[in-house]
């Protein structure tokens, strides 16, 4: 599990942790509050229900001492597949990749209703800018990495789409997040504040 931050945003980071080898987050400093991106790697779905639920119970630990006004993005491989049942649009939309929901993609769906957050995974593109799995003779393509965020910040993840490029010789693909939001900097003219709002780029990889 990588988290790369672009040179420009260093200022922006607050604080870095390491829960285990499945979790860990990004603290960056907003203008009235914090922006808290969780990277999450979720065992795959032939786990055991045991291991499945101490990864879900270990992130809403987490997430239950953040603040409720900071912003949360919870972020990475939940090796889970969302479908297109109507039952789960409110939560994920009508974009997903694919039909079915696998039992990993329940549990992200269940987890995220209640912590009132939101999927915003799916967006209206071509499947293959979907797709962030794929097998090693590419016959059996999977959109397995989500993005969740509070449902009252979800307007601020405006696009995700898969990257062809670079080549990371993964398995995986990388997932670009257009995320706007206003992040405060300081100025030495006289002290004074300003704010300027500008398009994240968060993109994740993970090697098998």
């Amino acid at each position: 599990m990588i988290i790369y931050v672009r040179g420009e945003f260093l200022k922006y980071v607050k604080d870095l942790k390491i829960i285990n080898k499945r979790i860990c987050y990004l603290r960056l400093k907003a203008k009235w509050f914090s922006c808290i991106l969780i990277n999450v790697h979720a065992p795959t779905n032939k786990k055991m229900e045991e291991v499945k639920e101490e990864f879900f119970n270990l992130i809403e630990q987490n997430i239950n001492q953040i603040s409720n006004s900071d912003i949360k993005i919870i972020l990475g491989d939940f090796n889970a597949k969302a479908g297109k049942g109507d039952i789960y649009k409110p939560t994920t939309g009508n974009e997903s990749l694919h039909n079915e929901t696998n039992n990993n993609g329940i549990k992200m769906i269940q987890f995220a209703i209640s912590k009132d957050f939101n999927t915003r995974s799916t967006f209206p593109h071509k499947d293959n800018n979907k797709t962030t799995w794929y097998s090693a003779e590419n016959r059996t393509v999977n959109q397995t990495v989500h993005v969740l965020i509070s449902n009252r910040f979800r307007s601020a993840i405006t696009d995700t789409r898969e990257l062809s490029r670079p080549d990371t010789e993964s398995d995986h693909k990388l997932l670009k997040v257009n995320f706007r939001e206003k992040f405060m900097v300081k100025t030495e003219m006289k002290n004074c504040e300003y704010f300027s709002k500008f398009k994240a780029e968060t993109r994740t990889c993970y090697r098998t």
